[in-house]
């Protein structure tokens, strides 16, 4: 399997146990998404993760991996990324978009003027924010609302932007 092909979807955190359980940090809504994206892979593709199960516990994520029957098996695992096929993921909706999908999208003005590029997506808790890379200067965000951007072409990987007052 391609790296291109494949979307980080968790990381294995601390062990659980004596019985080779982990702490999964999920990157899906919930449960249910993460269960649909299996199989799940290493970061490489070349490692299918087998769960015998994923369970909820207090707010997290825990699974106990086929072959991996002690907490000594699965301590090798923290901090290992768990990854799934980018084909698997269910389509967006009209207006929505996964992050990988605008990562290194072009950013211009509604007169196509080219700013620069997003290259990455950030959320502190008010709504995702675009960081620009632009072509002279500091990195800036721009928020990813109805006020800011105006259109958004993935084929041709553009974002136009009319900014409110300020930003630039």
């Amino acid at each position: 399997m391609f790296k291109s092909h494949l979307i980080h979807v968790g990381t294995f955190g601390k062990p659980l146990g004596l019985k080779g359980e982990i702490n999964i940090f999920m990157l899906t809504n919930d449960l249910y998404s993460f269960k649909k994206l299996r199989p799940l892979f290493s970061d490489d593709g070349t490692v299918v993760w087998h769960f015998q199960h994923l369970r909820m516990l207090k707010g997290n994520l825990i699974g106990k991996l086929k072959n991996y029957a002690t907490r000594t098996t699965v301590e090798k695992l923290k901090g290992k990324k768990i990854f799934a096929n980018k084909e698997k993921l269910p389509k967006t909706k009209l207006g929505e978009f996964y992050v990988f999908d605008l990562i290194n999208c072009k950013v211009q003005l509604k007169d196509n003027k080219v700013i620069g590029q997003i290259n990455k997506i950030d959320n502190f808790g008010a709504g995702d924010l675009l960081s620009i890379k632009p072509i002279k200067g500091k990195d800036f965000y721009i928020p990813m609302n109805e006020d800011n951007v105006v259109s958004v072409n993935l084929k041709k990987k553009i974002v136009v932007i009319k900014p409110i007052r300020g930003i630039l």
